[in-house]
């Protein structure tokens, strides 16, 4: 559609009337984004300097303490942790080895392209509870914690069976 300016030149109407093209992010940019945010502040952290720079780390010790540090919670079960080890080393036979350089990169904030997927994988495995598609914990996923104390975790009834089949208490107002 074609317009006259006020100088009578002729512009076109779509152009003035187009929508910025700024791109937009989705939910899933939107947390990758943050989790690099996130990840990048830990860039100075003292304990992912010391797991860096320690030569004989014991393997359960060094994920343990990664897992901290990227979950930033200091209350995660060594159990879990074990098992989503096991679980990783089946996987990969070389995860162990790679946790250190992992920490020595979070420290100095130069994570490159593998060791953010695998901080990822590790991120997913503690928040999902899964391991290459695993379930490994499902009332331990960190994913439940966030509404834990209002929501019963999904699966689990939070009455007897068949509560739903009786009428509800009526309440005065």
């Amino acid at each position: 559609m074609k317009k006259l300016d006020a100088s009578g030149d002729v512009e076109n109407a779509h152009d003035i009337a187009s929508p910025s093209l700024e791109p937009k992010l989705n939910r899933r940019q939107w947390l990758q984004a943050t989790l690099l945010l996130v990840v990048g502040g830990l860039s100075g952290s003292v304990t992912l300097q010391s797991l860096a720079e320690s030569i004989n780390t014991d393997g359960l010790s060094a994920f343990m303490t990664l897992s901290k540090a990227l979950t930033e919670r200091q209350q995660l079960d060594p159990e879990v942790g074990q098992r989503f080890l096991t679980a990783f080393t089946q996987n990969n036979l070389s995860f162990q080895s790679q946790l250190q350089p992992l920490s020595a990169a979070l420290a100095g904030g130069t994570l490159d392209a593998a060791q953010q997927e695998l901080a990822l994988q590790i991120l997913e495995a503690w928040y999902l509870g899964t391991v290459n598609k695993q379930v490994i914990t499902y009332e331990q996923a960190l994913m439940f914690t966030v509404a834990s104390d209002i929501l019963v975790i999904r699966s689990y009834c939070p009455n007897k069976p068949g509560f739903w089949a009786e009428k509800p208490a009526t309440r005065s107002v």
